[in-house]
């Protein structure tokens, strides 16, 4: 390689691994989010879509509702049946899960029928506890999940259809 060319490839790598000096903070590639109208409608209906979904979680797991009708409205598919399974999980258990997460949802890919949500879930305040007795059912705490949800719109609206929540620890 020329000078030339092995300075243009330094530049480029140092580009690639530059820090923020400001932040100390690794900067991040650009976001795969459009722009358009479309897209960006689409974005704040998916979020809230997201966001419903985890209130109507909210109100069915304290009561161990698993066939709430409210997550219908938000979630299809595999995110219906991962609620639906959890929540009979834990009715078949005698559980009932009080307090809320907290969310920190924002998107990763957005068209104009489909939007991907990353998430860092934080169920420390979101326990479970026995339905006979109202007592914990264990003293661990929960804490945040890596959570990756795919929001689409179907001729009945935006619904979550597949959602994945990692383990304790992973974000």
């Amino acid at each position: 390689m020329t000078a030339i060319g092995l300075a243009v490839l330094a530049v480029a790598l140092i580009g690639c691994n530059s820090n923020d000096s400001s932040t100390g903070k690794n900067t991040l590639p650009p976001s795969t989010t459009s722009t358009t109208p479309a897209a960006s409608a689409a974005q704040e209906e998916a979020l809230a879509t997201y966001r419903g979904l985890w209130s109507a979680a909210v109100k069915a797991a304290a009561t161990s509702d698993h066939q709430s009708q409210e997550l219908r409205k938000y979630a299809s598919y595999e995110g219906l049946a991962y609620f639906v399974g959890t929540i009979l999980t834990n009715s078949q258990k005698g559980l009932v899960v009080k307090g809320e997460p907290k969310l920190a949802p924002h998107t990763t890919q957005v068209s104009d029928d489909k939007v991907t949500i990353a998430d860092c879930l934080d169920d420390s305040r979101w326990l479970k506890y026995r339905a006979s007795d109202g007592q914990l059912e264990d003293n661990v705490p929960g804490g945040h999940h890596r959570t990756e949800a795919v929001v689409t719109k179907s001729s009945i609206g935006w619904r979550v259809s597949k959602i994945t929540v990692e383990g304790t620890g992973t974000c």
